[in-house]
Parts: C-alpha cells; structure tokens; sequence
C-alpha cells in the first residue's frame, strides 16, 4: 500500500464500531512489548478494544474517535477521551484535559501521513485543553514522533496488560506538563 501523500481525517460514526475495532486489533500488538505474551494480548484486545468497547466511545459525547480511510477501511485512528481524569499528570487531575488513549496506525501506512494527520485534528479538537498520553517507556518509536510533535515527558504511570505491569511515560502537549 505504502504511504498516503495526504490524509483527511473524520469523526468516526456510531456504525463503524466494527471497522474500528478490527484496526484497533491489528495495530494494538505492535506498541505491546516483545516479552509479553500473546494469549494476554488476545484478552486485552477483547476486553477493551473490542466493538462494544468501542460502541460504547462512539455514543459518548466525551469520547472522540477520529479515522483515517484507506482503499479498503480505516488505516489509522485516534481515541481521544474529554473530561476530568483521575489520572495523568498530577497538575491536569481533575481538570478538563483531553486525554489522547488511542493513536495507531497500520504498519502500511507507517511513516506517512496518518498519525501526524490524526494528531493535527486532536489538537483542533482540544481546543485549547491540555492534551495528554501514556506511552510505553520502551516504545523508542512512538516517543520519537511525540517529541517531534511538541511532547515532553510529565511523569510515569503503570499500565498492566494480562496481569503484567510495565512503566508508560506520560506526555503533555506544551508546556502544561505538572511534572
């Protein structure tokens, strides 16, 4: 397929929880670490990637899921959660923020477009809020395009997948960083 030379970006609709989350499958295990086990791969995509899951997120009016479309469905999304969280950088808790959950993209369309794409219309989106993210702390490839797009390190939090837990960097747009 290769990489798109220009990417629109959309607001996912309430029927497309399918396509979603069938992307959400595919792209998920390449942010997972190489030492963590398929079958607890397999659970948490059931579990919270599934298209339930993300039923639910589309018909939340604080929730946004953001799509990218290829010749055949969805290439790249972004799930972006608006509101207080409890989590996060200590200065946003309990404050507006936009928490940035989800952002991938299929391998085909790696170095492209997409994600700069999708994290140019998250930003819009927040208008003005704080956006925020965990990223796993060995995922070198993923915290070098957060860096490239104005990220700095907030602090660290766990994030268990299948009863393992591993260290994410927390990440703030700008200077709202409450580290």
């Amino acid at each position: 397929m290769g990489a798109m030379k220009s990417s629109s970006v959309r607001r996912a609709h309430p029927e497309e929880a399918g396509p979603v989350a069938a992307l959400a499958a595919r792209t998920f295990p390449l942010a997972c670490p190489p030492t963590l086990a398929g079958e607890h791969v397999a659970d948490f995509i059931a579990t919270h990637l599934s298209e339930a899951e993300f039923d639910r997120h589309l018909a939340d009016p604080a929730h946004r899921v953001f799509l990218v479309d290829g010749a055949d469905g969805p290439v790249g999304y972004a799930l972006v959660l608006h509101g207080p969280h409890d989590e996060g950088p200590q200065a946003l808790r309990g404050a507006p923020s936009a928490y940035l959950s989800k952002l991938y993209v299929d391998p085909d369309h790696h170095g492209g477009a997409v994600a700069r794409a999708l994290l140019d219309a998250v930003r819009a989106d927040a208008a003005g809020l704080p956006v925020w993210l965990g990223v796993n702390a060995d995922n070198a490839r993923a915290k070098r395009f957060y860096a490239k797009s104005g990220f700095v390190v907030a602090g660290v939090r766990e994030f268990t997948v299948g009863g393992t837990t591993f260290v994410d960097d927390v990440l703030v747009l700008g200077a709202a960083t409450g580290a």
